[in-house]
């Protein structure tokens, strides 16, 4: 058992061993047997996630939008953009191809593609 992850928004997720998860308003990396820290990233405020493709969408409390890849060895953000105005508490939902993302003053569908 371990209190390095005190999650506020959502739960973590596990991946590969690893959980991924917002420690209050620091997104981390733990190794899910030893509760040993892998890596640690400031941006995102107090935010939620979700695993796809082995890679984490992560949305911060300001409307940031972020796409990272799930690896232990280190923090990697693969892309990112300002999606929302508002709070941001609510975890990305993704169905079909498209990302559904909402705040306290607006909600954004997202369509996802590999090309």
């Amino acid at each position: 058992m371990t209190d390095q992850m005190k999650n506020l928004v959502n739960s973590s997720v596990y991946f590969e061993g690893h959980l991924y998860g917002f420690d209050k308003a620091i997104l981390k990396s733990l190794n899910a047997k030893t509760g040993e820290e892998n890596w640690k990233a400031r941006g995102f405020g107090r935010g939620s996630l979700i695993l796809a493709d082995g890679n984490l969408i992560a949305l911060g409390e300001r409307g940031n939008l972020g796409l990272i890849e799930a690896t232990p060895e280190s923090y990697r953000l693969i892309s990112s953009a300002e999606v929302l105005e508002g709070k941001s508490w609510t975890s990305p939902t993704l169905a079909n191809g498209r990302l559904y993302l909402r705040s306290t003053k607006e909600i954004v569908s997202l369509k996802l593609s590999a090309e």
